[in-house]
């Protein structure tokens, strides 16, 4: 009879942990929209404070995850300057013959030559200044965390709960479980003082 008695106190502090625990995730993300019982109103945790989390992930994303550094490091490398001067090479060579094709071949391969050469002495410089001109209009112009928390707010809230969930499914549905481990395990204590010293 004793023993019945704390597994029955196990049992019900255990749904009730876990049915806690249930609750209070939900209620991170329901109700969406805000929802008046007599004078108080009830909304889900992240869409009632939805641009203050999109701020806040915006900005943490920004400072530690994907800093405009990070963007320039991976738009502009040190390959891209022997493809730069190549590039530049190819026009210049093509609008110049264009222009001296009616000079005698041994002429025209002279002015490439010297193009060439002058283009090997010239092209890092060149390749600097619009690497940093690049570089200026991406810190000008580029807000990642701004980027980031105008990407949150477009979704529409289903969309947001359905991401949140995907990314952090498994460590909610263990929430849930640690709830209902904790509550047996209270309610296994609960249940045995119980039982011995009343």
């Amino acid at each position: 009879m004793k023993y019945l008695q704390v597994l029955l106190v196990v049992v019900i502090s255990a749904l009730i942990g876990y049915t806690t625990n249930v609750l209070a995730i939900k209620s991170l993300f329901r109700p969406i929209r805000p929802v008046k019982l007599g004078p108080f109103r009830f909304q889900g945790l992240i869409p009632k404070r939805r641009f203050e989390v999109a701020r806040s992930i915006g900005s943490m994303v920004a400072s530690e995850l994907l800093s405009q550094d990070d963007l320039i490091s991976q738009i502009i490398d040190d390959q891209d300057e022997e493809r730069f001067r190549k590039l530049l090479l190819e026009k210049i060579q093509k609008i110049v013959l264009e222009k001296i094709a009616f000079l005698p071949l041994g002429f025209q391969d002279k002015i490439l030559d010297t193009i060439e050469e002058k283009m090997d002495k010239e092209s890092p410089k060149l390749f600097n200044e619009v690497k940093t001109l690049a570089e200026d209009h991406i810190r000008n112009k580029v807000d990642v965390g701004a980027l980031i928390e105008e990407k949150i707010n477009a979704l529409d809230l289903e969309r947001l709960e359905e991401l949140i969930l995907k990314i952090s499914g498994k460590e909610l549905r263990a929430i849930e479980w640690v709830g209902l481990l904790m509550g047996a395990g209270i309610g296994l204590i609960q249940g045995l003082l119980t039982v011995y010293l009343f």
